[in-house]
């Protein structure tokens, strides 16, 4: 008993250092968990460089080309003044990812993802950052690097950063891809299903708004993105069928001169309550869209198990893209030489012309739902050339020269569709 008297001390000692060793333990391993912020909170610039200017195996920039596009035009053959990451330098692009998040998870559009930053730059516009508003479902102009999807923005970065964490297994990406997807998961209307654009309260396909979002809540709902939990993935599944209903729901019937009802295609924006077409900005009226309505078809073509309205969907609007009725024949857009001059915040140094070009063929990119156009009556499907303005042209060499620059009125887009579609009427049997 006496030795046992002697020895209660240095047990107590004893259990004491081990409770502390345990409590250091776990604080330490709390600590690790904490997000990216608190890992490089003091992290100097000469360390921030080593890590984000290391080399990794590629990932691609193209998906990101319309939004960098932007931040770079105005500049003479799109050089921007300053340095930028090599493609290569995944850390580095996924570093101005976590810092220009906005709070409410989105992005705001137009950034060059492949700038380079210094830390303190990139602190600084992180703190800006602070005071803008949450955006969901609606659209507030005055809010000033709100949250959009407009110009292929949000839908990429999720994409992005999950690639970027396969080869560099950091938690603050995982953070970062969550805020994004709940962020998507608001912004999608309550009664339409539909996605707004930044240029107009809509459903709105231009910039594959609805395509991307749609598409994207499709890749969540099926497992595509592992690391994001099994109640979002839930919530996107159920996203991706409202998506899918409300892109039904929109697909446009016109009456032809005979009185026959046609389906069609898509409108580049339709309302959330009525899902009519609507105006978006000045130059892009109420009407059928050959171009955004590709994507429209390919986001259809994609689902493994499509209903039979789906395929229907499917078959009205290529038959439509392929009639040779709406084909523009024999012409070309051609850059004539000009002085160099910014239209808009644009530097261009040429002029696009429609001219003749024998065995050459176009779609326009819009085309008449058969209506009255600021007073000017156009046939059902017949191009609607619109300038700046709503001002209704009669060709498109008539047009501004800025929007002829400017704007895609004519392509080949549902020409790079027909193997796709072809391909998928031989899965289906049609």
């Amino acid at each position: 008993m006496t030795l046992i008297r002697k020895l209660m001390p240095l047990v107590s000692v004893f259990a004491v250092t081990a409770l502390l060793f345990v409590s250091c333990r776990t604080s330490s391993g709390m600590a690790e968990s904490q997000s990216a912020s608190d890992d490089t909170a003091s992290e100097s610039q000469a360390e921030f460089e080593k890590r984000t200017l290391a080399v990794y195996k590629r990932i691609g920039m193209s998906v990101f080309s319309d939004s960098m596009n932007h931040a770079r035009y105005e500049y003479p053959n799109s050089i921007p003044p300053w340095d930028l990451y090599k493609e290569t330098q995944i850390a580095g692009i996924a570093e101005n990812m976590l810092y220009l998040q906005n709070p409410d998870g989105g992005w705001a559009k137009n950034y060059d993802w492949q700038r380079i930053y210094t830390l303190s730059e990139l602190e600084d516009i992180k703190q800006s950052l602070e005071s803008v508003p949450a955006v969901t479902y609606g659209l507030d102009k005055s809010v000033s690097k709100r949250s959009t999807m407009d110009n292929r923005n949000i839908i990429p970065q999720i994409d992005y950063l999950a690639q970027v964490y396969e080869q560099i297994p950091d938690q603050r990406y995982i953070e970062c891809i969550e805020r994004a997807v709940n962020w998507l998961l608001n912004a999608q209307h309550p009664v339409s299903g539909g996605f707004t654009g930044s240029d107009v309260y809509a459903v709105t396909y231009n910039d594959k708004v609805m395509s991307d979002a749609v598409g994207m809540l499709r890749d969540i709902g099926s497992g595509k993105y592992s690391m994001i939990s099994a109640d979002v993935q839930k919530k996107a599944a159920d996203g991706y069928r409202r998506g899918i209903d409300c892109i039904l729901k929109t697909q446009i019937t016109v009456t032809l001169p005979d009185g026959t009802e046609l389906l069609t295609a898509w409108c580049q924006q339709h309302s959330h309550e009525t899902y009519e077409p609507v105006w978006a900005r000045t130059f892009e009226p109420p009407s059928i869209t050959a171009s955004e309505s590709c994507d429209v078809v390919r986001l259809l073509m994609a689902d493994p198990e499509p209903t039979e309205q789906m395929k229907t969907a499917i078959k009205a609007a290529c038959e439509w893209l392929f009639s040779d009725e709406i084909l523009i024949h024999d012409k070309k857009v051609v850059r004539h030489p000009h002085e160099g001059v910014v239209l808009n915040g644009r530097y261009s140094d040429y002029e696009n012309r429609l001219d003749d070009y024998p065995g050459n063929n176009l779609w326009a990119r819009f085309y008449s739902l058969g209506m009255d156009y600021e007073g000017k009556y156009i046939p059902v499907m017949e191009p609607v050339w619109c300038d700046r303005d709503r001002k209704i042209c009669d060709s498109y060499n008539d047009m501004s020269m800025e929007r002829r620059n400017g704007y895609g009125y004519v392509g080949t887009w549902p020409g790079k569709l027909l193997s796709e579609y072809n391909a998928w009427k031989s899965k289906y049997g049609i």
